[in-house]
């Protein structure tokens, strides 16, 4: 048998950054002939970017992608014996669109599937843009046998039952499949169980990248018809590889990485290719001392680097020594441009006006109204978003996933911003990022992750005044938002009924915060953002 090379494009493309994600697509083609590869596989839609969402119904979008498609044709001619398999987009009519792969080859269009199972749940909604395909694709190199799908396909067993008694050697797979904290296992597990039932490869070829609120983490990989990895690309970063079909060795060992590194390297890619692609000079955060900025920080100069990152700690009356020390330590330690602005004084301002219109508690206590803590936090804003305006940089929000369920966060005030880095990460989950970020040093000061979290918005606040502790709140929201249990399953389940209820409460009520809370990055199974379309109005309690 002759040896056949089949590589792997890991490219990071940009949705609607056509030539440039046709550049990267030649240039990864150029490295493969230089290597003598066969076939070199892309990702999904690698020359649109993925999702291309309402791009599709902009004519200029398809034609201008259909010019790179000819492009890439015409290059073709220079790759002597590559065949190129590349992710696109077929337009036939308004009515008539496909997710496709086409196989380039030496100045011709050799042929082109379509995709034929099209997610429609989760933060997927193919079928409004494209009809389905229903034929398999195969075609052969050097005696060996290859098929085509796309991504879903592998997850659906009719469109697999497409290449049973085929014969193939090789299952080519296209994927644009977004991170979530138990996705590379799964992918992995699909992929083995078809490999076994096929008797064939599976070449699986992954997009990496941060598009909007989901993160593409990579991951591509080659196993044999047992299951056994024949090549793993990295994660978090493009990358490049190539086998030989019945030459390459088995890897003995991949290593598994930790939740925490994970969760963590999809937060900086994410943000990183939001700043970047969206062509933000910098970042800019309010830093309060706290275990939610500190995090956020930690992430932003990972990201871009710490001469790119601002922080303002803004304090009130009600600010500790303690978060104004932390606060200075943690931007000390990365030297970062830092500022403090003292907001008692506009807050004197505020209360002076509003006290005409809204009654205080009384003479002593005039600051323990929310009213009046909200507009501390509203004030913040106001500056980080003025800032913002003079200087370019995206305002980041802090928020974490379990103040935003039950509503505790300030509708512009802390909940402003472009960008919502911890969107999707639970409040439990940030200590355990922040024990892991300490692993090797202690670069968060320790008092930001021992003491009890506080807003500050007045004396001796925490946030369990009001809140279940974080680790019951975020198993209860774990188990509705993830899992999709009911009230009866988790109160069944040994948690209180008056905290369930509570929970389920707050939730609710929270919706018309969440609608206007920013994007941020998806981590888990179901986040609040194309995961979650409850109705604001909503009388429904259950």
């Amino acid at each position: 048998m002759d040896k056949v090379k089949i590589a792997i494009a890991q490219i990071n493309s940009c949705v609607g950054d056509i030539e440039g994600n046709t550049n990267k697509v030649l240039l990864s083609a150029s490295s493969a002939c230089d290597d003598g590869v066969d076939l070199l596989v892309t990702p999904e839609l690698v020359i649109t970017g993925y999702p291309p969402e309402d791009l599709l119904f902009n004519i200029d979008f398809i034609e201008c992608q259909n010019n790179a498609i000819n492009k890439l044709i015409n290059e073709s001619i220079k790759f002597k014996k590559l065949n190129l398999l590349v992710g696109h987009v077929i337009y036939l009519s308004s009515k008539l669109i496909y997710n496709a792969a086409s196989l380039i080859h030496q100045g011709n269009l050799i042929f082109t599937y379509y995709k034929c199972a099209l997610p429609n749940y989760s933060v997927f909604d193919e079928k409004r843009y494209f009809d389905n395909g229903n034929k398999p694709s195969i075609f052969s190199i050097k005696g060996i046998t290859i098929g085509v799908i796309i991504c879903e396909d592998l997850w659906t067993p009719d469109v697999m039952k497409m290449y049973n008694g085929m014969q193939i050697d090789v299952l080519t797979v296209l994927n644009a499949s977004p991170f979530d904290i138990n996705k590379e296992d799964k992918r992995l597990d699909i992929a083995k169980k078809s490999a076994k039932e096929l008797s064939c490869d599976i070449v699986y070829a992954n997009s990496v990248g941060g598009q909007d609120e989901l993160v593409f983490d990579g991951s591509s990989f080659i196993i044999n018809k047992e299951g056994d990895y024949l090549k793993k690309l990295n994660s978090w970063h493009e990358d490049y590889d190539y086998y030989e079909v019945g030459f390459t060795k088995t890897i003995s060992c991949v290593k598994k990485d930790s939740e925490e590194f994970r969760i963590w390297n999809a937060l900086v890619l994410g943000l990183r290719d939001y700043i970047y692609k969206n062509k933000f000079p910098g970042i800019l955060l309010g830093l309060s001392g706290g275990i939610d900025s500190a995090l956020a920080l930690l992430v932003a100069v990972e990201a871009v680097g710490y001469d790119k990152v601002s922080a303002i700690m803004m304090p009130s009356l009600y600010t500790s020594d303690v978060s104004m020390e932390d606060a200075l330590s943690l931007a000390s330690y990365f030297k970062i441009d830092y500022s403090i602005i003292n907001i008692d004084d506009i807050v004197s301002s505020f209360n002076k006006i509003l006290s005409h219109s809204i009654p205080l508690n009384d003479s002593t206590e005039n600051y323990n109204n929310s009213t009046y803590e909200n507009i501390q936090a509203r004030i913040r804003g106001v500056l980080l978003m003025a800032i913002s305006n003079s200087s370019g940089k995206l305002v980041l929000n802090t928020s974490n996933k379990s103040e935003t369920s039950v509503g505790y966060c300030t509708i512009y005030g802390d909940m402003v911003g472009g960008f919502s880095v911890l969107k999707d990460v639970s409040k439990c989950m940030i200590y355990k990022l922040a024990k892991w970020y300490n692993r090797n040093k202690e670069i968060i000061p320790r008092r930001i992750i021992s003491r009890a979290p506080t807003a500050e918005l007045k004396f001796d606040q925490t946030d369990q005044d009001i809140l279940p502790p974080y680790d019951v709140l975020d198993s209860i929201l774990k188990l509705h938002i993830v899992d999709r249990k009911t009230k009866k399953e988790i109160i069944d389940s040994g948690y209180s009924k008056d905290i369930v209820l509570k929970v389920f409460s707050l939730l609710r009520s929270s919706e018309y915060k969440r609608y206007q809370s920013p994007p941020g990055i998806r981590i888990s199974e179901r986040s609040f953002g194309k995961d979650w379309r409850y109705p604001i109005t909503n009388k429904f309690s259950g």
